[in-house]
């Protein structure tokens, strides 16, 4: 293995033209992927990519804003699938605050909580790791996380600020990038000051394709311009970059990588 993307959806509809293709060009190149279940179903299809690909790997979990739909024989059905071989974390899980066009309720909101709340129990019971997904409730996130001193994990497209970041990190828990720091300075300061051993880099496929492929359907294999940019940023060479990265991710997501 020479690169991995610890964060894509290759079960998405963008992919549905040339699936294939894409999964070639990731075997030939290399690239282990994570692919991320978002609910009941698509948890079911990302272990089934992860069954057919040997360098690929799943998780399983309900994304929040998808919490109030889960019932409860579907959470008792998606905690099964977390027994299998090849699921690798529980998520992607959170809270995410933000509703295009309106304002999310207080209902809402301790909806998700409650969903955030079952899954870092299902986690810690299983010693399983957290894929956080965290949009406009960091805070939110972190008074939660406190109360679970065994929880680990990683907060998946981090976008807080460097406060954020370090009570992060005081939890135990990486942050990832995506190939937006590629083209938006304000994830420097964090890169910058975070240890290399606590960065993840993912493309979170099939969005945010990195510079050069900008405006264009993202894919793993562009995970490469990820670490690129952290080595410029971190002013250190790719390959140092490279090799503590496929560490990172062997270490936290077992998954059974050589050193």
């Amino acid at each position: 293995m020479k690169l991995v993307d610890i964060h894509a959806h290759l079960y998405f509809k963008d992919y549905d033209a040339d699936r294939a293709e894409v999964i070639k060009r990731t075997r030939e190149a290399e690239c282990g992927v994570i692919n991320v279940g978002v609910d009941l179903e698509t948890s079911k299809v990302v272990i089934k990519l992860a069954e057919e690909n040997d360098l690929m790997w799943a998780t399983v979990g309900a994304h929040p804003q998808d919490a109030g739909e889960l019932s409860e024989a579907d959470w008792q059905e998606l905690a099964k699938l977390v027994a299998h071989d090849k699921v690798v974390a529980i998520g992607e899980c959170g809270l995410d605050y933000f509703k295009r066009g309106g304002q999310i309720t207080e209902a809402e909101k301790e909806s998700q909580k409650k969903m955030f709340e079952k899954q870092i129990e299902l986690a810690v019971q299983l010693d399983k790791p957290l894929m956080l997904h965290v949009r406009d409730a960091y805070d939110d996130v972190l008074e939660i996380l406190r109360c679970y001193s065994a929880a680990r994990g990683n907060a998946h497209f981090f976008a807080g600020n460097w406060e954020q970041a370090k009570q992060f990190l005081g939890l135990g828990f990486t942050l990832s990038f995506t190939g937006v720091i590629t083209f938006a300075r304000n994830y420097d300061e964090v890169i910058k000051n975070m240890p290399l051993d606590k960065i993840m880099a993912e493309t979170d496929s099939p969005f945010v394709a990195p510079i050069p492929h900008r405006g264009q359907r993202n894919e793993p294999l562009y995970v490469s311009e990820v670490v690129k940019k952290i080595a410029e940023i971190k002013n250190l060479s790719p390959e140092i970059v490279l090799g503590q990265l496929l560490k990172n991710a062997r270490c936290n997501y077992n998954l059974g990588l050589i050193p």
